[in-house]
């Protein structure tokens, strides 16, 4: 009938859907079992992610739920891949991460390039999104920042979310917001204020270091009570969520070596005020 085990990416996201969709009918497990004439343990573990139903079974509870057309083949696709761990997600959405930071203990993640979204200003955000260049209109950057903007409720979480964030020293010198330095001063205001609270750590990795254990590129390392942790790494055109224990394991290993080369909390904290009371510019001078 089913298949129990713990619960990977694939599966909370199938039970999330199931519940949305039980909750807009206002139907709970004990109606759902009512109405599937199966047990309400086996109701729970599905939207818990904690069974994985035949294809019998899921599409007998997705057709009671009223799903259709493409989000039914979508839902009966995922149910089929529940035995594979990780994700490759190829919509431009923020959906599958959102939900992971929102029931998240822990985030650690390095950045190289830019300042990570849950630490951007608006103007910040803006301007990387136009620079970049993947939006063009500007209600679509509208869209975008706001969303960016709006993640950044799990700062202020209670209880607080721990957040250790990595940065590289060129992400504080790249001059974001082409012909406005107010931008990069007011990202850097930005971190100095963030870096004094008490549930998150910025450290910075001086470029004098020069090779990294991060080298290949940034990433995110989400942990929860909820869920087993997964490492979200995103790219041009789709997002990719890794949960294997070699791959957590092969990143808690990059994580520790950055923590050994980075400039500590306070060293980090100076370095952000130094540079804001100076003007973050990319003279090579400087980075040594």
């Amino acid at each position: 009938m089913a298949e129990y085990r713990e619960p990977n990416i694939r599966a909370r996201q199938l039970g999330e859907r199931l519940l949305e969709r039980m909750a807009e009918k206002g139907w709970g497990v004990r109606e759902m079992s009512r109405r599937l004439e199966m047990s309400a343990q086996w109701v729970s573990s599905v939207t818990r992610g904690r069974a994985r139903p035949s294809p019998v079974h899921l599409a007998r509870f997705l057709t009671t739920l009223g799903f259709r057309g493409e989000e039914y083949r979508a839902l009966m696709a995922m149910g089929d891949e529940m035995r594979n761990p990780g994700l490759l997600e190829k919509p431009l959405q923020l959906r599958t991460l959102i939900w992971h930071e929102e029931r998240a203990t822990a985030m650690s993640q390095f950045h190289g390039c830019s300042v990570p979204g849950l630490l951007q200003t608006a103007d910040y955000a803006r301007s990387l999104i136009a620079e970049i260049g993947n939006a063009t209109d500007p209600d679509h950057i509208d869209e975008l920042v706001f969303a960016r903007m709006a993640r950044q409720v799990i700062l202020d979480k209670r209880p607080a979310v721990t957040f250790d964030f990595y940065l590289h020293e060129f992400v504080l010198r790249l001059p974001i917001g082409r012909g406005a330095p107010d931008v990069m001063r007011g990202q850097l205001r930005q971190l100095a204020r963030l870096a004094e609270r008490s549930n998150i750590s910025i450290r910075i990795i001086p470029a004098r270091c020069g090779g990294h254990p991060a080298m290949a590129g940034h990433f995110q390392l989400i942990e929860s009570a909820d869920f087993s942790p997964v490492i979200y790494i995103d790219s041009e055109d789709s997002s990719l969520f890794l949960e294997e224990p070699a791959d957590l394991a092969a990143y808690r290993r990059v994580l520790k070596g950055l923590a050994q080369i980075a400039l500590d909390q306070a060293e980090s904290k100076r370095f952000i005020a130094d540079l804001y009371s100076t003007g973050a510019q990319p003279d090579a001078d400087h980075l040594g």
